[in-house]
């Protein structure tokens, strides 16, 4: 059993480790945007390219300090830099109070890292890293196999096949309505490594929280347009839809709900994807957020 002081000394040192990863986390996407070294140069500042002194590397502080501004060019400095590092810190204490000191612990570090940096290239350029994902999938097999044996491997891997086959499964629509695909390819990587740390039973959950949280943002201007267009079909579609959120909510274990949550909801995905006026209109919305979001609710409420 660890003392106060112990525990207090580990909870401080999960903060530091958590602001030093963010900040070299910025580095990681900045320079996996620009095909850059993650390595060499030094850090430097991107608009003037001078080499930064240690004293300007010092996690929110020296964005505090230096008012924003580059300490020779006096550009601003993105709000990225500091908003990844809290955001890192705040994730890492939240996993470290849940879970403790356990083996568990240490691949939610990992796995909230590279939710973080694949998160923000999607967001920035519409990138995400698949080489991360596919190693977010490795540890969820070791992770799987630790926790449960070859049994937890054996729902891995299930769980990494439905995901492919589900995300892969959109991409095909995609191409079938439009000739292009209507998920990113890095999509199908980050889903299937969900499947592989999750298993297919709450791949599921992850999956409709994450279409639910996508949802939130997407709809409302998409329900506007189609208004003005008079579409009633996509209209009924998207009532439908989330009618099946509610029922599925209130009846969480019902085969039923979900799967009336599953037709509504393809339903939905296929009038969206008709409704785009030409190939030229399916941009790919970035989902890997939505994604990493439905992923924190399964780590911190489910497992």
């Amino acid at each position: 059993m660890f003392t106060t002081e112990l525990e207090n000394f580990i909870f401080i040192f999960v903060i530091l480790i958590g602001l030093c990863l963010g900040s070299f986390y910025n580095v990681v996407i900045l320079r996996s945007l620009s095909n850059e070294s993650i390595v060499f140069p030094p850090s430097k500042c991107p608009k003037c390219g001078n080499r930064l002194k240690p004293w300007h590397n010092i996690p929110i502080l020296s964005y505090i300090f230096l008012g924003g501004k580059c300490a020779f060019c006096k550009e601003k400095i993105s709000l990225q830099y500091p908003i990844v590092e809290f955001l890192t810190c705040f994730l890492f204490c939240g996993i470290y109070i849940k879970f403790g000191l356990n083996w568990i612990t240490l691949f939610a570090f990992f796995w909230i890292s590279c939710l973080i940096i694949m998160t923000v290239t999607d967001l920035k350029e519409k990138i995400a890293d698949c080489n991360i994902a596919i190693a977010m999938g490795i540890s969820g097999l070791i992770y799987s196999y630790i926790n449960s044996g070859w049994v937890g491997v054996k729902d891995s891997v299930l769980g990494l096949i439905l995901g492919v086959i589900i995300i892969e499964g959109i991409a095909l629509l995609g191409h079938l309505l439009k000739k292009g695909r209507a998920m990113g390819e890095a999509d199908t990587f980050v889903t299937g490594a969900f499947g592989a740390i999750a298993g297919w039973q709450n791949l599921c959950w992850i999956l409709i929280y994450s279409i639910i949280i996508s949802m939130i943002f997407i709809l409302p201007n998409f329900w506007y347009e189609r208004y003005k267009a008079k579409d009633s079909l996509t209209l009924l579609f998207s009532a439908l839809f989330l009618f099946a959120i509610s029922v599925v909510i209130i009846f969480k274990s019902s085969i039923l709900a979900c799967l009336f949550l599953l037709i509504s909801g393809l339903g939905l995905v296929f009038r969206i994807i008709k409704n785009m006026k030409d190939t030229s209109e399916m941009k790919q919305l970035p989902f890997v957020p939505s994604l990493a979001l439905g992923f924190l609710y399964f780590l911190f409420f489910v497992l």
